[in-house]
């Protein structure tokens, strides 16, 4: 096992205290003792007095009635009954339970059903499922679950496909409540199949539309298990953008969360996401991914989802095999939108940090993915491979190259991509340069020190002078803080979907000019840089349209708005609304405001025109949710107008905008 690295140490705080509440929440079953920090079972809720506790001790010579006297000993025991509201079965800590856990019956919203350990002893309950069965654990068709404690295998003679845990819907609907706490599990040889998983939630069937709502991943830790190590999946996954015209119809697993597990050894990806809405994956930590498969593997990935937040996590030694593409710690896949990596360290993965690909699989972009405040060191082949995405953001981050490094900062292949790099440190000192398609690339305010290559791209606010990192090269994330006197403090562009706070935890500037960089440690006032005369008449549609100029469907929508009564609404392309305002030559403004779509074919666009300058405006909108962004520009000589103007410029949904802002810098 690899040490303990910052990214789990960062964590251990939180996990800490999540640990102690939930210990503190949970009681031995009668008669028994728990020990060490393993977890019992919980008391039953006061409403559960016809609930039963029954229990599994499959080292006993006889066969029990499930009591705590004379408990079940085997699984198939434990399989036999049909488990109701507070129900509670426990397995004897120290033995070991052979074949398949496929228990039936559900709990309620009040009363999950629950599964712990019980006994004295520190040794785990093991399920040992022996490459027999499909998966060790299957719970097919019930809600209201809560696993702890167990630890679970699937070895066979030869790889074949099988799971640990496999928690699946088959034509079912929406099943609610799954939680899995301080699991193990291992040496699952399922084979090069992504059917195979250490854990997966599994969506099937075809008749009935199916998710899951409310999925807890925590606290666990999967080993030496092919092909994948802990998952979503869904038959459900049909929409355009993820290149599909026909078949079961796209419905997103809802309120899924995986966190503070540590995945590794994994045959292939570590974590995929699939057809999820606003699905979190934070303070997990993986590493030695990709060992054994022979197709293309990643670390942590969503695909074919909406909304998926990963941060706070560490991914590092991400392998990549000779002529093959991935090996990186990150990827937005295809059919993705809106997904946000941020506070993540990534270090030593050799096929690099990020992928963004929506042309992998033949549907629309990926678009609206943004990556802020991460740390990448010495991660190997390209920073970012670029597969097509739209209004892409990489923003805010450290990336750090040492002597040697052959690592390039892009690599395109495949479709159109559009994305903006804005207040990032790229401190290279090997020999890789930017690469990519330079067209498709947008770059502002970036540290670029070391390495200067051919192809160092133009940026209006570029430093190149040594960033003063205050330990580069260092395996300790405080080695990328910023020095005093470094030429990257306060140069970097506004950035309005700053998140709030930088890598470190400290809070990073919304309205002021940022630290260029994940370490934000110059002071700032975002009350005094917000409380410039805002030059936009009616920035909120309260008053209706005007004095915005419209064409096409646009209204004010008081049903829909960001903040205050109304928002302007554009529907269809092409429908745009148009404000001149007035400014002074040879003069930094900053263009803020909020967008949001309704549809996954439709792209919102908010910008500035007409001002002496490039047509500019902010990566375009692309979330279900309002989402906000900002961009700087700078007046000509002789230019006392701009333009401003929000218009939907892909597809047939509507596009809202909100809540606008130009303020002189």
């Amino acid at each position: 096992m690899a040490p303990v690295t910052f990214g789990l140490r960062r964590a251990c705080t939180t996990l800490a205290a999540g640990l102690a509440l939930a210990a503190s929440a949970l009681v031995s079953p009668p008669g028994a003792q728990a020990a060490g920090s393993a977890h019992p079972g919980h008391p039953p809720h006061p409403s559960q007095s016809a609930s039963t506790p029954y229990y599994v001790d499959c080292s006993a010579a006889a066969n029990g009635d499930g009591s705590l006297a004379a408990p079940y000993n085997s699984l198939a025991a434990a399989n036999a009954v049909t488990y109701g509201p507070g129900d509670r079965l426990y397995f004897k800590r120290g033995a070991t339970c052979r074949g398949q856990l496929k228990p039936t019956g559900s709990g309620s919203a009040a009363a999950p059903v629950r599964v712990a350990p019980y006994g004295s002893g520190g040794a785990r309950p093991v399920i040992e499922g022996g490459g027999t069965v499909y998966a060790a654990v299957h719970l097919l068709n019930v809600e209201q679950w809560e696993i702890r404690g167990l630890e679970v295998t699937n070895k066979g003679a030869t790889d074949a496909e099988r799971n640990g845990i496999l928690v699946e819907l088959a034509d079912h609907g929406t099943g609610t409540h799954y939680v899995l706490d301080d699991v193990y599990v291992h040496d699952v040889n399922g084979g090069d199949t992504k059917s195979s998983n250490g854990i997966q939630f599994r969506v099937s069937g075809t008749v009935t539309p199916t998710r899951f709502d409310d999925v807890l991943v925590e606290n666990s830790e999967i080993y030496k298990v092919d092909r994948e190590g802990l998952t979503t999946q869904s038959s459900w996954a049909c929409r355009a953008i993820y290149g599909c015209t026909s078949g079961p119809a796209w419905t997103a697993s809802t309120r899924v969360v995986f966190r503070g597990n540590k995945i590794h050894d994994i045959g292939g990806d570590g974590m995929v996401v699939r057809v999820t809405q606003d699905a979190l994956a934070e303070h997990n930590e993986a590493y030695d991914i990709w060992m054994r498969s022979a197709g293309n593997n990643a670390g942590l990935w969503t695909i074919n989802s909406d909304g998926t937040v990963f941060q706070y996590n560490e991914v590092h030694h991400v392998r990549r095999k000779a002529g093959m593409n991935d090996g990186m710690a990150f990827d937005a896949d295809f059919g993705t939108r809106g997904a946000l990596f941020q506070y993540n360290y990534s270090h030593d993965n050799e096929g690099g940090f990020l992928l963004l690909c929506g042309a992998c699989g033949g549907g629309a972009n990926t678009a609206g993915t943004v990556a802020r405040y991460n740390l990448s060191v010495n991660d190997g082949s390209r920073i970012l491979y670029a597969v097509g995405d739209a209004a892409a953001q990489i923003l805010d981050n450290t990336f750090y190259m040492g002597a040697g490094s052959t690592t390039s900062v892009v690599e395109s292949s495949g479709g159109a991509s559009t994305t903006l790099w804005s207040n990032n440190i790229f401190y290279n000192l090997g020999t890789g340069g930017y690469g990519g398609k330079p067209a498709e690339h947008t770059w502002r305010n970036n540290v670029m020190y070391g390495n200067h290559p051919a192809s160092e791209p133009a940026d209006p606010g570029k430093v190149t002078a040594d960033p003063l990192l205050a330990d580069p090269g260092s395996a300790d994330p405080a080695g990328y803080k910023l020095k005093a006197g470094s030429p990257a403090r306060g140069a970097g562009q506004v950035t309005t979907g700053s998140g709030g706070k930088d890598y470190f935890g400290s809070p990073a500037p919304v309205a002021c000019r940022p630290d260029i960089g994940a370490h934000q440690v110059s002071a700032f006032d975002d009350a005094a840089c917000s409380g410039g005369t805002n030059l936009v008449a009616n920035p909120g549609f309260e008053t209706g349209v005007s004095p915005w100029v419209p064409s096409g469907d646009v209204a004010a929508d008081t049903a829909n708005p960001h903040g205050g009564g109304s928002s302007l609404r554009v529907s269809g392309t092409p429908s745009t609304a148009e404000q001149k305002i007035a400014v002074a030559p040879n003069t930094t403004y900053t263009l803020s405001g909020w967008g949001r779509v309704d549809a996954y074919d439709t792209q919102l666009a908010l910008g500035v025109k007409n001002f002496g300058g490039s047509e500019t405006r902010i990566p375009a909108f692309t979330a279900f949710g309002w989402r906000t962004g900002s961009i700087t520009f700078t007046t000509g000589a002789t230019n006392t107008s701009a333009t401003l103007y929000c218009y939907t410029r892909t597809g047939k949904g509507s596009g809202w905008c909100d809540d606008l802002r130009v303020v002189k810098q």
